[in-house]
């Protein structure tokens, strides 16, 4: 029965250590999301002028991106009564995304909208190289950090095992 209890412990402590490694990978690819849907922003801006109601809609239908709350939350509470930054800056606060997605994306939403096409889109290039820089950060860590976190769960595992002997 010790040993069942024991082995236990030790894929407890495992699995927390593989749980925070995935997390680390989970961050990187709402990194690239956030980079792709950013790129897909600016292409529906320059080729089709969609105004940002319609291009929000259109995105949040894009199975890549069903998944961020905060452009959920921007279609359903976007309307006439408030305006898309407050809306912005509220669902940007519900999404759960990584600090640095947070702070770039409430920067777009203090901005977008307020200028014409060509400003629209050099805001959203210079926050699109932002937020690849912040991937290539989040992706680098990751890359150190994961091999880590997932020996420091089998370790703690084994050492709690052994003084529980």
């Amino acid at each position: 029965m010790k040993g069942i209890g024991l082995i236990c412990i030790l894929l407890t402590c495992a699995g927390a250590g593989i749980y925070a490694a995935s997390q680390l990978r989970r961050q990187v690819r709402q990194y690239q999301l956030l980079t792709a849907f950013l790129k897909d922003c600016a292409v529906y801006i320059r080729y089709q002028s969609v105004p940002l109601q319609e291009l929000f809609q259109i995105l949040a239908e894009n199975p890549d991106y069903q998944n961020f709350v905060f452009l959920q939350t921007v279609i359903r509470k976007l309307s006439p009564e408030r305006s898309l930054e407050s809306v912005w800056h509220e669902a940007v606060q519900m999404g759960g995304l990584p600090p640095e997605a947070e702070r770039i994306l409430q920067n777009i939403g203090h901005e977008i909208g307020k200028t014409d096409i060509a400003g629209q889109l050099a805001l959203l290039e210079l926050y699109q190289m932002q937020m690849q820089s912040a991937c290539e950060t989040c992706q680098t860590s990751c890359e150190q950090k994961t091999k880590l976190y997932q020996s420091i769960g089998w370790l703690s595992g084994a050492m709690l095992a052994i003084l529980f002997l």
